[in-house]
């Protein structure tokens, strides 16, 4: 039997981000009229980022914490998670036919991308210049995310 391969936590973060990317511009491009199709990719990308806002603050956010010493940029990372979490709860309580659905994930959109941006050019940069080591660590936020499921 062979060995599994181990995951890079980046790389598996950053798969997530493109994905969550993608699903935005997709959005953007969609007819908001269309709620069922809408509801369900907003439906989606909320279980995705709830998901991965878990892994993150569960696992990734604490050991990068201790490695790069920068309180006040994890700080903030963890502020827009909450930020973007509030934001899906108001959405799951909402119907795709309420005026401020729409409004609502395109918020989200924007908080999530300006997020991403910050985690690729200044967490994932210091993360890796600290050495944390990313295999263990990716292996650890796969498991977590198969635990939690689709």
């Amino acid at each position: 039997m062979r060995k599994a391969r181990a995951v890079n936590a980046i790389k598996l973060l950053q798969e997530d981000h493109d994905y969550v990317k993608k699903a935005f511009r997709a959005f953007e491009k969609m007819d908001h009229e269309d709620g069922p199709a809408v509801h369900a990719l907003v439906g989606q990308v909320c279980e995705a980022l709830k998901a991965h806002a878990k892994v993150e603050e569960e696992l990734f956010y604490p050991t990068v914490r201790k490695a790069i010493k920068d309180e006040d940029l994890m700080n903030e990372a963890e502020v827009e998670h909450d930020s973007a979490k509030s934001l899906i709860r108001q959405l799951e309580r909402m119907k795709p036919d309420d005026p401020k659905y729409v409004a609502t994930f395109t918020v989200l959109g924007e908080y999530v991308k300006h997020h991403v941006k910050e985690e690729e050019s200044e967490i994932f940069p210091m993360a890796r210049r600290r050495r944390v080591n990313l295999k263990s660590l990716g292996n650890k936020l796969m498991a977590r995310k198969i635990e939690l499921g689709p």
